[in-house]
């Protein structure tokens, strides 16, 4: 059984998004935020023009760190498979962790109101779609490669599949989300396997040393050097059957299928980089012609977007980085995101923060910021000395993220900034 031709995941499209010359830079308000607009005019916004201009060398210094953490991980990887042993393999996965959690800083500017061309959209390049390839979970990991009693699972083992950017790109989210052939999370699985427990011996340079088992049309099992990929969802269905005792295989496969995935990875954050560009970048310069207001309510709606729909709906409520159990480092990352963008530490950024815009007037939400911020990092600290499974200790980041919005909301209210409600 070959894989059917698949038809390419579409992209996730922004609702209503329209670009071009004649269109705002950022979207427009929504009309519940109007209305908690009406009746201020006379209460004008603090002047937002240095936060405006950080919050766009913010976004790309942060993708620029992001790509150059996973430049680092494709240099940890490339030093692990000439040599595969355990001391390698544990500096790959660090530096998988340290990549991925660069890149979750960066998410909060991808909540961001922003206008992709209509052409991006059709070509599947557009800012959804890209952290689609870059961030799809939960992911089935027998999709991608053996598990647990299936040794001849995922594309890994598929032999009719060639392997390329084009083939992956194709076999990304076939036929389901959790089908992920790329990303960040299918890196993950690669390094730590269904179990956590992948071994470097996986990935030493060989030829098999077993022939591949696969079904025939008549139903009779037979013998060949090459054979289809078995789904673990097919697998899983006939768990009553005793599982065949074969060695791993499929080496050199393993090895390329994961080089192209930290190809991939560098290729799709690139492309972000250079939007972020602060000279000519499509998104920076998309943030230089807004008004520096509508780039303040368009922070404060992200960062609510982020809490609300990122971290309580999702992050806290599942399992994101599950094969290496991390999950608790994807929450902290993402917060730490959040205190980048509004307490820049950089000497050169001073005064350009919500500190500078709160004042003296509201230096006590400054605090109360500050406070909260080291309060989620506390928690999230006593989540990971707990343990992933730990319901309590994830329980107490949620609750810290719903202060933090309640404090988002006063915050917003003080500087006569319109936000809706979260849901």
């Amino acid at each position: 059984m070959k894989y059917a031709k698949p038809v390419l995941v579409s992209a996730l499209l922004l609702s209503g998004l329209l670009a071009g010359c004649d269109q705002p830079a950022l979207q427009q308000d929504s009309p519940a935020e109007q209305a908690a607009d009406t009746g201020n005019e006379q209460d004008s916004i603090p002047d937002s023009s240095a936060f405006a201009a950080h919050l766009g060398l913010s976004a790309y210094t942060e993708v620029s760190m992001a790509a150059q953490t996973a430049q680092e991980l494709d240099s940890r990887l490339a030093s692990f498979l000439y040599h595969p042993n355990p001391m390698s393999l544990g500096e790959v996965r660090q530096a998988w962790r340290n990549a991925y959690s660069a890149y979750l800083q960066t998410l909060i500017y991808a909540k961001l109101p922003i206008n992709d061309p209509p052409d991006w959209h059709k070509k599947g390049i557009d800012y959804q779609h890209t952290l689609s390839l870059l961030d799809s979970w939960p992911i089935e990991g027998g999709y991608i490669d053996h598990v647990p009693g299936y040794p001849f699972s995922g594309i890994v083992n598929d032999l009719t599949l060639e392997l390329n950017e084009d083939s992956l790109l194709a076999q990304h989210g076939f036929s389901d989300p959790s089908y992920a052939s790329l990303g960040y999370h299918a890196f993950e699985f690669m390094l730590w396997g269904a179990e956590g427990q992948r071994s470097p011996r996986d990935f030493f340079p060989q030829e098999n040393t077993a022939p591949v088992v696969v079904a025939s049309e008549g139903g009779s099992n037979s013998e060949a050097e090459t054979g289809d990929v078995v789904h673990h969802e097919d697998a899983a269905s006939s768990a009553d059957e005793e599982p065949a005792d074969i060695d791993v295989q499929n080496h050199n496969r393993r090895r390329q299928y994961v080089q192209l995935l930290s190809e991939q990875l560098q290729k799709h954050l690139h492309r972000l980089q250079r939007r972020w560009e602060p000279s000519n970048g499509y998104y920076a310069n998309l943030l230089q012609r807004s008004e520096p207001d509508q780039v303040l309510k368009a922070a404060f709606s992200a960062t609510q977007k982020l809490l609300s729909d990122e971290l309580l709906a999702k992050r806290l409520s599942g399992t994101s980085s599950e094969f290496s159990q991390t999950t608790w480092a994807d929450t902290g990352a993402i917060v730490a995101g959040i205190r980048n963008l509004y307490f820049p530490l950089s000497e050169t950024e001073a005064g350009t923060g919500l500190p500078a815009l709160l004042g003296q007037r509201h230096e006590d939400l400054s605090l109360e910021w500050q406070q909260q911020l080291q309060l989620l990092d506390d928690s999230v600290a006593n989540w990971k000395q707990q343990g992933v499974a730990d319901a309590e200790a994830r329980q107490q980041c949620r609750q810290r993220i719903i202060e933090l919005m309640s404090l988002l909301q006063r915050t917003a209210s003080a500087l006569k900034v319109p936000l809706a409600s979260a849901n």
